[in-house]
């Protein structure tokens, strides 16, 4: 027998080498050209920095959690999917993978998912074609040998109640409900399913929002803050990637030659200079914590993002695009999805008297000619109606153009009839144009059948019933309706589709945007607001009653809540309401050219253009048929 027989029998009886997770992606993980932009063999070369956050899920690697708080564009989820793609095939065990709503996980199941199984042969060996026979391969359910991967919703508890699970991935945190159907957080409910496992491991991964509601940052916070440190290549000084060093000539449009300048030396570098950077940086921990925790948090920024994807040049003419129409809206976005930064809102409460004062050029029911689209939001109380009209226009500035209470038991017809000649009326533009209101959102806290009946007789395209959700945790200004029953003695009579809307959130902004001044050259800036000059005292109180309050939760995050300071606030409500109604419409959306066209295209409801009548000061009431 030979020596080289002997060495290839003993080499046949060595084990295979074990491979970490970072490895195991380098080896097996392919990218689909259904899903990916750089279709191919995963090369984790391309963006070193996720190298250690992917080997953190290695067996052998003692941290259960690891958080994630990141920019867009740097590969985050891919990260994640190369963890369950680890652990379907060298360490199968039950997994789950949760997204913001069961919607958003079928379509990633569907358009990113999916094709990775396809084009990965080791996985594609283990998990049965979706079009096969094979019940094991379901949208939102894989299963393979030894274990299964369930993708959920945070909107549904009974999708977080399932079997147990080791491995745990929470994408989108921060657009995550604070509340799940009363039975509290959805990432706690998810977590739950780990606690049978002595070796669990949970990724949290998400890019921020609001500094007073972002789950991911007080996550973060709570962890040793790791930052990738990058060399300079002139001076080889190690530092973070911060934007107050990223150089450009904001006089350029776009810009093309962005640069960033060391911190130390000041040399300018070139964006060419980046991947031979990233491939040399190194995580490091900038706080204190326990020496035993197993959680471990990272920090990203779009800053970091390989060549080809999103350069310097890119952040910089987004930046600009901001603050060159001071957008905060788009400031927001900027420092929340490119910077992976929460947004650091001004919540002062506006005083009330300057507001007031501020009043003028136009009286109720006129519209001034920057207006494009009226909504309206409406507060149900027992005894009345509380409706506010708002004119939007580009930029999101607003006017308010009719504040009115309608008085009567909201659980009898007359007051609805009320409502809906309301919802009929026409407001003239000084050109000629007569709006009607394009859409309302109506609160369904109170008499919540009564506001669903109404919102299903006049259409969706007309009214919505909206349910507020406030907390730490809700950080988004809208949620994918839901279908709801409505019910009649204790009978379903039908559905309609139910809005969940961020009140934090949309307060949080209304705020911000009453404190706003006019520009250096009286110019309205983006999102600000004006008010009729007959509008009394009593309206600017209530728009101005509420206070952001910070208080420990039991787990020791900050949580933060609206508190009234005054017993009146349905102005306030009626606002956040009506702003709901407009995003819902999607003006968030709106570039210049949408909302010329909305200028042009003038709304008015069918009731209000086959009945003139309805300006008139005592119009007949028709009888009802709403109930």
């Amino acid at each position: 027998m030979t020596w080289e027989t002997i060495v290839g029998f003993l080499d046949g009886l060595r084990p295979p080498r074990r491979l970490n997770p970072s490895e195991w992606a380098d080896t097996h993980r392919y990218l689909s050209s259904v899903a990916a932009a750089e279709p191919g063999r995963w090369r984790t070369s391309r963006t070193p920095y996720l190298r250690e956050i992917m080997d953190r899920f290695d067996p052998y690697d003692k941290t259960e959690e690891v958080i994630f708080m990141k920019g867009a564009q740097i590969g985050a989820s891919e990260t994640a999917f190369n963890v369950v793609g680890y652990f379907v095939d060298l360490d199968p065990c039950p997994i789950m993978y949760v997204m913001p709503t069961e919607g958003t996980a079928k379509r990633n199941s569907k358009m990113r998912l999916d094709p990775m199984i396809e084009a990965s042969p080791t996985l594609k060996d283990k998990i049965a074609d979706i079009k096969s026979r094979d019940k094991g391969n379901t949208i939102l359910q894989k299963d393979f040998p030894g274990g299964t991967l369930i993708l959920a919703g945070a909107n549904s508890a009974s999708g977080l109640r399932s079997v147990p699970v080791r491995v745990l991935l929470l994408d989108e945190v921060d657009a995550f409900p604070q509340d799940l159907d009363g039975e509290g957080s959805p990432v706690d409910l998810a977590k739950a399913r780990t606690r049978t496992f002595a070796n669990k491991k949970i990724f949290q991964l998400s890019t921020p929002t609001m500094e007073a509601t972002s789950r991911i940052a007080a996550e973060f916070s709570q962890t040793d803050q790791r930052f990738y440190f990058v060399n300079c290549p002139f001076c080889d000084h190690a530092q973070r990637l911060v934007w107050d060093n990223v150089r450009f000539n904001k006089a350029d449009d776009p810009v093309t030659d962005a640069t960033y300048q060391c911190e130390a030396c000041a040399e300018h570098i070139a964006e060419r200079f980046k991947p031979g950077m990233l491939a040399r940086g190194t995580w490091v921990p900038t706080a204190d914590v326990d020496a035993h925790t197993r959680k471990v948090g990272y920090h990203l920024s779009s800053l970091y993002s390989p060549l080809g994807w999103y350069s310097w040049s890119d952040a910089a003419n987004e930046f600009l695009k901001a603050t060159r129409k001071n957008d905060q809206n788009a400031l927001k976005v900027f420092v929340n999805t490119v910077l992976g930064e929460t947004w650091k809102e001004k919540i002062l409460v506006p005083e009330y008297d300057r507001l007031f004062e501020r009043r003028g050029g136009y009286r109720t029911r006129e519209v001034p000619p920057g207006v494009a689209i009226l909504t309206a939001g409406a507060d149900v109380q027992d005894d009345r109606i509380e409706v506010e009209v708002v004119g939007w226009g580009e930029g999101l500035r607003s006017w308010s153009i009719d504040y009115r209470v309608l008085p009567g038991k909201t659980s009898e017809a007359p007051v609805w009839d009320d409502l809906r000649a309301l919802l009929n009326e026409t407001f003239e533009r000084p050109d000629g144009a007569r709006l009607g209101i394009y859409r309302m959102a109506i609160d369904s806290g109170y008499n919540t059948n009564h506001v669903y009946q109404f919102c299903r007789t006049v259409g969706a395209s007309r009214a919505v019933p909206i349910k507020g959700q406030s907390g730490s945790t809700q950080s988004v200004m809208l949620r994918p309706p839901q279908s709801v029953h409505i019910m009649q003695n204790g009978q379903r009579t039908g559905t309609t589709m139910l809005w969940n809307i961020g009140v934090d959130i949309l307060k949080t902004e209304i705020y911000g945007a009453l404190n706003l001044s006019l520009g250096p050259d009286g110019d309205d800036p983006a999102m600000y607001c004006r008010f009729p000059s007959d509008y009394d005292v009593s309206y600017f109180k209530m728009l101005t009653a509420e206070r952001l309050v910070a208080r420990k939760n039991p787990r020791g995050f900050t949580a933060y809540s609206w508190e009234k300071q005054q017993e009146r606030n349905e102005a306030l409500d009626c606002r956040a309401y009506a702003r709901a109604a407009a995003a819902i419409v999607g003006v968030d959306r709106w570039e210049a050219a949408n909302w010329k066209a909305a200028q042009a295209a003038v709304f008015a409801p069918p009731a209000a253009r086959r009945e003139a009548a309805t300006d008139a000061p005592k119009a007949k009431r028709r009888k009802s048929n709403f109930w």
